[in-house]
């Protein structure tokens, strides 16, 4: 099984495949690996500062950490979409791929100010699939063209609360519903008569759920009186190990117009435990800094029916910045705008050939007021994967996000008066 890994980043040369793939897209290859890449994303406001929020507040709905959440202002639904543009290579061959996805809805909904009340709702992307090549192979004198794709992934579905039962305490608490489908196909064509072609189709759909707790420290609300403690706040999430429950149907065809045989499965994976912590300081009324890193314990986990690989423990490490719009009444139009950068690394969960895969990015973005509590953010980020020494596969890639913010004026009706 190992050695379908092998082939996989081997024979890198994607194209067009026939009709009978034409449903998988293009994607880094990189995917392809256990549940696909984890999306890390928080919010596009912490993906511009290239952080997960995990102590950071504001008027924003923040997916990672629920106790980040206790400052909402209004009412609060944010809306995003993301634009990628990919450059896949190894030492022989190239591919540029262009796609775009919508990163998810979030949903806030503060009911009592005083301790900092909200319900959270969300929807989002935990992780995604993407991928196809094909190139010939040469195994021992036997020749074919080798050909896998795959698609789908994860998304989690989340309800949860916040508060501050005293001033300097920020708790939160969520449960998360994933769920999800994930496609793939294995083909090998042997164009040879005395050979019968390898056709492999599986659906693995996914279902799971778990807890998520965490609480934000707000040091400037404890020590009231401390300029080196004023507006600095340290934050922790912790969420759970869970069942990850697994249906696979796997088709096995002998022909591309005839079934051979198929089957049915069902088991279930423990995914593990991830936790992280973070701290933020406001300095002055205009800078805010912020760093966290999160950890996840995939060192034991044991999927059937998934690409194999050695799996490890995995790491991501983000600091950022934000400038908030200068504190005054006659302000210019780039005055009220919220500036935002910062860089992220993360180490994947597996390995192959022994080797981890490092992520390296830089972000950055702007905040465009509409009014008082709805804005529009935009953003861009630049990244690097992988390598291209000992067969392995380098990407390049620039985002481009848009992401609408809404607060609860948005939804009230004028009254006739203000027609």
């Amino acid at each position: 099984m190992k050695k379908t890994l092998i082939i996989l980043f081997s024979v890198f040369v994607i194209t067009g495949i026939g009709r009978t793939q034409e449903e998988f897209s293009l994607g880094s290859p990189y995917s392809a690996i256990g549940l696909g890449e984890i999306k890390y994303s928080s919010s596009l406001r912490t993906d511009q500062m290239g952080i997960q929020g995990i102590s950071l507040f504001g008027n924003y709905v923040n997916s990672t950490n629920p106790a980040a959440n206790t400052r909402l202002k209004n009412v609060f639904f944010s809306l995003g979409m993301k634009t990628e543009f990919l450059e896949s290579s190894n030492n022989t061959s190239s591919e540029k791929i262009s796609d775009a996805n919508v990163t998810g809805f979030n949903f806030g909904v503060p009911f009592w100010d005083k301790h900092g009340m909200t319900l959270i709702f969300g929807f989002n992307p935990y992780t995604l699939m993407q991928y196809k090549t094909s190139g010939k192979v040469d195994d021992q004198g036997a020749a074919y063209t080798a050909t896998f794709a795959g698609m789908g992934g994860l998304t989690r579905l989340n309800f949860g609360l916040a508060g501050r039962p005293i001033d300097f305490v920020n708790l939160g608490f969520e449960y998360d519903y994933s769920f999800g489908n994930i496609k793939n196909l294995t083909y090998f064509d042997f164009n040879n008569q005395y050979f019968t072609n390898s056709y492999i189709r599986s659906e693995n759909d996914l279902k799971g759920g778990y807890f998520k707790g965490g609480i934000v420290l707000d040091f400037g609300a404890l020590l009231r009186k401390s300029k080196v403690f004023e507006n600095l706040s340290i934050g922790f999430f912790y969420q759970s190990k869970f069942k990850l429950k697994s249906t696979i149907d796997k088709i096995y065809i002998t022909s591309l117009s005839s079934y051979d045989s198929s089957f049915t499965s069902e088991t279930e994976w423990d995914v593990p435990e991830a936790y992280g912590f973070g701290i933020t300081k406001q300095i002055g009324r205009q800078l805010i800094l912020s760093s966290d890193v999160s950890f996840q314990k995939f060192s034991g986990f044991k999927p059937v029916n998934l690409a194999p690989a050695e799996y490890s423990d995995n790491m991501r490490l983000g600091f950022g910045f934000e400038v908030l719009p200068a504190p005054k009444k006659d302000r210019s139009v780039f005055e009220r705008l919220t500036y935002r950068a910062g860089f992220s690394y993360d180490n994947s969960y597996y390995k192959i050939a022994g080797q981890t895969i490092d992520h390296y990015a830089v972000s950055f973005g702007i905040g465009v007021p509409i009014n008082e509590v709805n804005g529009i953010d935009l953003g861009f980020e630049l990244g690097t994967r992988g390598k291209k020494d000992n067969s392995l596969i380098k990407d390049n890639y620039i985002k481009a996000s848009i992401g609408l913010n809404f607060g609860e004026f948005w939804f009230i009706r004028p009254s006739d008066e203000d027609r």
